[in-house]
Formats: structure tokens, sequence, C-alpha cells
């Protein structure tokens, strides 16, 4: 059995052991009894995040050919997600009214870090830090797919080294991981219906563009053996 075949099966492990109290996260968000972490009409803090994190398809936009569909879902995504966070979380509204809320706070939800960002006091529970910590991994796999591809910019073969050796397409991995973490960050009924949307496209895309590649060479087999040995993501 290999590495990533083991970290995979401890991962699923984690995540099987972790859904009780993930669906107890998402049961206490859509319940409105997560009003004390929510933040209204913050329209700053809408702009700054919003442009913050579609500022990773920039590097997307300059390429050959630009997928514009797949960028404008990620970019709903972005948008509808930092709207209902500090703009109306509209989520909450609808939902609170018609579905039963606890009473008090349960503890895997408490807050276990506060600070304050641009005069907002914010909470994080620990589902939240989790989901942060995966939007975090998700933009260092993005920053450095291309710092590798910037490095090697004059090479005219394809990039197959770095992080290029463990994935093919770092930055739509990067996409969706940051997607993944702010749905676990903030459930909400518009993430989650565009989430699956976004993985999709990126993965069609992730072929499409694999098949494109194939066309364009000289020695396609070449290719075929990177495919082999490196996984399309992860």
């Amino acid at each position: 059995m290999n590495k990533r075949r083991i970290v995979f099966i401890i991962l699923g492990i984690l995540a099987v052991l972790s859904l009780p109290s993930f669906l107890e996260h998402v049961s206490w968000f859509v319940s409105g009894d997560v009003e004390s972490m929510v933040v209204e009409g913050r329209w700053d803090l809408v702009t700054l995040n919003a442009a913050l994190f579609l500022a990773f398809l920039l590097p997307l936009s300059f390429r050959r050919h630009v997928e514009w569909k797949s960028m404008g879902i990620y970019t709903a995504f972005i948008v509808s997600l930092f709207v209902e966070m500090y703009g109306i979380p509209l989520t909450i509204y609808l939902s609170s009214a018609a579905l039963f809320s606890p009473a008090g706070t349960p503890p895997d939800q408490a807050a276990i870090l506060t600070f304050s960002f641009m005069g907002q006091s914010l909470g994080m529970n620990i589902w939240k830090l989790a989901g942060a910590f995966v939007s975090l991994v998700g933009m260092i796999v993005i920053i450095v797919g291309w710092t590798t591809l910037y490095k090697n910019r004059k090479n005219k073969d394809l990039v197959t080294s770095g992080i290029y050796k463990y994935s093919r397409h770092p930055q739509y991995l990067g996409i969706i991981l940051i997607a993944t973490g702010w749905f676990i960050h903030w459930p909400s009924i518009l993430t989650l219906a565009i989430l699956p949307v976004l993985v999709y496209f990126y993965y069609k895309l992730a072929i499409k563009e694999e098949e494109e590649v194939m066309d364009g060479l000289d020695k396609p087999e070449n290719y075929r053996n990177y495919m082999d040995r490196t996984p399309r993501f992860i």
C-alpha cells in the first residue's frame, strides 16, 4: 500500500469520526443560533475579502484559453459567500424561523478564538478554524503552482517538477480547496448549492486541458507517462 493511499484512508477515518460534529455545526448555523457570530452591513469587509480571494483568478485570466464559465462560478461562490458573511445573512434569515434552535451553544461550536479586524469583533469555533485552514492550504497550493510555472516560463517543455510532481492541476486543486474550506467555515444554502457545481466544472476543465495538451504534443506518450504517475488533483 503506497503512502498516498494510507493518507487518504487516515483522512477518511477522521472525516467519518468528525461528521457528527460537523453536522451539528451545520444545524447550529442554519437554526440561527449562530447569531452571536453574525456580522451584518459591513460592505467594506465584503469588498475586501471578495477582492482578495478573486485575485487568485488573475493568473488564469492571462492564459491563452480562458475558461470564463468556471471563473464565473468561482466568482459567484466568493461573492455570495462574503455577502452572506458580512452583508446580509440570507440563509440564517430564511432558515432560523423554520428550524428548531437549540438552547445554548453546543460545546463544539463555542468560539475558541476571538479577534478584531477593521473594528469588527469576530469569533471562530473549531469548524470555522478548520475551514480557514483548508482555504489557507488552497491559497498556498495556488501560489506555489504559479510560482513554479513562472520559474519555468522559459522552458518550452511541460512542467512536471515541483508541485507538478504531485498534482497535474495544482491551481484548480487550490481553487477547490479554497471553496471547500469556506463552505466548512460558513455552510450556507448558497455555498452548498454552488460548491458541487464549481468542483464539477473544474474537474471537466482539467480533463479538457489534458486532451488539448495531448493533441498538441509531438510525443503525447511523454505526457501520458506523466499522467500515469501523477494524480489529476491529489
